[in-house]
């Protein structure tokens, strides 16, 4: 048997800015805010899940701010699988099968049995940098993921941007 070794989401391009947005956002204040926990409550039963959460990353940190049921805190960001919908943000990242993608062999989530199944969508700040997600996981792997859930995610993760994330001036 070898050795397996998850592969970290390459660093978008506007790396810098797009931290400095996230530091900037308000979101690290607000991690264990009961409104967002119940958003990723109804989120997490609308797309029948095992867990919702909205995750804040700042430079080597991810930050889930808000679990649905997960716990909260922060966790390194080169063994996240929300790293990699900063990483492309317009598109949502899925991936149906973890336990037997082989980016993802060895990361202590897949590998723990917590995800089999990921979806994230970026959740953007004012000015359009993708300053976290928005993920949904299962513990079993699925069949598919339609276009109309990855609309319905992201229209979720629009949401939370617009309502929770304020403007920043200047």
């Amino acid at each position: 048997m070898g050795i397996t070794m998850f592969t970290p989401a390459p660093l978008p391009l506007n790396e810098r800015q797009r931290s400095d947005a996230a530091r900037a956002s308000g979101l690290m204040n607000r991690i264990a805010d009961p409104v967002l926990s119940q958003i990723t409550n109804h989120i997490r039963h609308v797309m029948n899940m095992r867990w919702c959460g909205i995750t804040l990353i700042v430079s080597e940190t991810m930050y889930v701010v808000a679990s649905s049921g997960g716990l909260l805190g922060m966790y390194r960001r080169s063994t996240s699988l929300c790293s990699y919908v900063v990483s492309d943000p317009d598109h949502v990242f899925v991936v149906l099968d973890a336990p037997n993608d082989e980016r993802f062999a060895g990361n202590p989530s897949v590998d723990n049995g917590l995800v089999a199944f990921f979806a994230g969508a970026a959740v953007r700040d004012a000015a359009g940098y993708a300053i976290g997600a928005l993920c949904i996981t299962d513990n079993a792997p699925r069949a598919s993921f339609t276009d109309d859930d990855a609309m319905l995610l992201r229209d979720f993760a629009h949401d939370i941007a617009v309502t929770h994330i304020p403007s920043r001036s200047g």
